[in-house]
């Protein structure tokens, strides 16, 4: 087996087949079902016994984007409301293998000052698009699981709050999400 790191002058082709197989992908998704279960069967593809030898990037690639592009959710789509998940934009497309290509571990201004700083910046402009004081906090998330984990966290430390307390929380959507709450959420 070769190692990925004397691989690295070939990082290139593989993208390319997800380059060439994205935009007739998400050309394609408004005529797509959400779920093609005829589809299913390619699953079986990706099984089998461990092999020997590996097949090599770009066949890889090739064979997941293939299997991918059929068989997956494609929750991308705008006919997919079933769980919020995050959307395939070029932008966010682009932002996401510029994120794997720099690999960075952001947690920390030491190991990243890149993230650091463009985590500051956009916690900046939430506030000032949110019309919320410059001396508010924030941090950025890497799920929704964790930001419930924070949102939990910060709420613990505020016990002094009513039971009965109505609050508002401010929400970012797409324009076709749907209205989850009709009224302020509840802390009982």
């Amino acid at each position: 087996m070769s190692d990925p790191l004397d691989e690295r002058d070939k990082a290139g082709e593989p993208l390319a087949v997800v380059a060439r197989e994205a935009g007739p992908y998400l050309d394609g998704l408004r005529e797509r079902l959400v779920h093609d279960g005829a589809k299913d069967a390619l699953l079986d593809e990706l099984d089998g016994p461990l092999p020997a030898a590996g097949e090599g990037a770009v066949a890889a690639v090739e064979r997941l984007v293939r299997i991918g592009t059929a068989a997956a959710t494609h929750s991308s789509g705008p006919q997919f409301f079933h769980f919020v998940v995050g959307g395939s934009t070029p932008a966010a497309m682009a932002g996401d293998w510029t994120a794997s290509l720099l690999d960075q571990a952001a947690g920390l201004w030491l190991t990243s000052p890149l993230a650091a700083r463009a985590e500051t910046v956009v916690l900046r402009w939430l506030k000032e698009l949110f019309g919320l004081p410059a001396s508010f906090g924030g941090v950025l998330t890497p799920s929704a699981t964790l930001a419930h984990v924070a949102g939990l966290a910060c709420a613990r430390r505020r016990r002094t709050w009513s039971c009965s307390h109505r609050f508002s929380c401010a929400s970012c959507a797409s324009g076709t999400a749907r209205r989850a709450y009709p009224r302020g959420g509840s802390t009982s």
